[in-house]
């Protein structure tokens, strides 16, 4: 510090300062949370006093301070996250393929989101590749993908083969919580790291077991529903609910919240994840939703559908039943943007007629997505003709953020891998949202952003309708 000059000429040079001081301080990660925001913070003190045009305002210098610390962070990844200390240094990588695998859907369900995974992986592999390169690692990273078909024994199967072809490290998958339950005790009791980007269940606890998920649990979805429910005047909530994991620890997390803040939560329905038809379902949730209306009017009555694709096949049934049609209907993050709502006439027009909405983790808010993550959509879209969810955008970052932990460490040691993820994590954000872990080892906090069916000349869309900021807990 003492060896900075006070004036700046050359404003090259007053980057590579303040990057070089923002890394340090980034390296030795003295604080328990807020890293990267209290380096940015120093990063900006620093460069206050600092002059590289002397006509340029307080205001403006404020901003480049901003675009300094922003370019310290490239700065540290690229370099390797190293310290002065080069006893710490990573051993050099020469010449060598590393090999990811991908747990992913491809075969049943909603395999639009294993193809846009997939895809998302693949750009990431390519631009880590690119940034591997640029920063004089001659490494080269791969991935190998295996089909769960979402079925948990399958799950425990391919976990087990592609661990016996030399596979450590694994990005993205599996889709569905009820399989990354299945596998986490092979994965916790052998040298593994996966980072997950699908799976929200809140009752997977698993804190050590070298799982990581880079988005929230379903307590910060259940939190945006409440708000959402309550802020639309919606008192009385009749669920239908997929009896799973991921279903029943959402549900009674939303349902504990509503209860709290003088909700009423009817029993609903039930069904399980094999089921194909849904007549039954919708006659019980229309008994119950008809005794709501006739105590509590219509508009204070609404259904929480907390399910995977058979929310068509549920809409569908439900199209007809006078008192269903009534109501406004809550979807979930497993409903949001499925094409199946879309091109499907009955169910599209039954949603626009109840006002369906369902939240995903957002990046961004209901008006703006973040430039990079726009881009990567449309590469993805472009690529495979889906528009993906922020589940199968993740995917990059947990690709990215594995082949960064592995740069650092520079050698497969999963202790040393697992040991790094977390610490990578806290200052990785370009997707423009960060990726900063919890005690668990889940995403520490992300608002939702609730999209909704529409109508044109041409079909149907979704499109973003409000954000539920968690921070605030506001529904806006």
């Amino acid at each position: 510090m003492s060896k900075l000059p006070v004036d700046y000429v050359d404003s090259k040079k007053l980057i590579e300062d303040i990057a070089s001081v923002h890394c340090e301080l980034i390296y030795i990660h003295p604080f328990r949370e807020e890293n990267g925001r209290t380096a940015r913070i120093f990063a900006d003190i620093l460069a206050l006093p600092l002059k590289t045009e002397k006509k340029k305002s307080m205001k403006n210098l404020k901003r480049i301070a901003w675009f300094y610390a922003r370019i310290a962070v490239v700065a540290l990844a690229l370099t390797g996250l190293q310290s002065c200390n080069k006893d710490d240094e990573p051993s050099p990588i020469s010449g060598e393929t590393v090999n990811l695998g991908a747990l992913i859907n491809l075969s049943v369900d909603n395999i639009n989101n294993g193809i846009a995974t997939q895809a998302a992986i693949e750009f990431a592999l390519g631009d880590l590749n690119t940034y591997a390169a640029t920063a004089g690692r001659n490494v080269t990273f791969k991935c190998t993908y295996a089909d769960t078909r979402m079925d948990t024994l399958e799950a425990k199967k391919q976990v087990g083969s592609l661990y016996s072809q030399g596979i450590r490290m694994f990005v993205a998958g599996p889709y569905s919580s009820s399989e990354l339950t299945a596998i986490a005790p092979f994965v916790g009791t052998n040298p593994i790291a996966l980072i997950n980007s699908n799976s929200t269940s809140i009752g997977l606890n698993h804190a050590g077991s070298h799982i990581y998920r880079i988005i929230t649990e379903d307590s910060f979805q259940a939190k945006g529903l409440i708000r959402s429910a309550f802020t639309q005047g919606v008192q009385v909530i009749i669920p239908i609910v997929r009896n799973d994991v991921w279903g029943n620890s959402l549900l009674n997390a939303f349902k504990t919240g509503f209860l709290a803040e003088g909700g009423v939560v009817y029993s609903g329905a039930a069904y399980n994840p094999s089921e194909i038809s849904f007549a039954a379902v919708a006659q019980t949730v229309n008994s119950q939703v008809s005794e709501a209306i006739a105590t509590y009017g219509a508009s204070k009555v609404a259904v929480l559908a907390l399910t995977f694709n058979e929310i068509t096949g549920i809409m569908t049934a439900a199209s007809p039943m006078e008192s269903l049609g009534a109501v406004q209907w809550f979807g979930c993050d497993a409903n949001t943007q499925l094409e199946s709502i879309i091109t499907d006439n009955t169910v599209a027009e039954f949603a626009i007629k109840t006002d369906f909405m369902a939240p995903i983790m957002g990046i961004g808010w209901t008006l703006y997505t973040p430039p990079f993550t726009e881009l990567l959509s449309s590469r993805i879209t472009l690529e495979t003709g889906i528009i993906p969810d922020v589940y199968a955008l993740s995917a990059y970052d947990a690709t990215f953020i594995m082949g960064l932990t592995y740069l650092q460490v520079g050698k497969l040691d999963m202790k040393k891998i697992n040991d790094m993820i977390p610490l990578v994590c806290n200052t990785y954000d370009k997707m423009g949202i960060s990726r900063q872990l919890n005690a668990n080892g889940d995403l520490l906090q992300a608002n939702y952003i609730f999209w909704k069916v529409s109508r044109s000349d041409n079909g149907y869309y979704w499109s973003r309708f409000a954000t539920y900021w968690y921070d605030i807990d506001v529904f806006a």
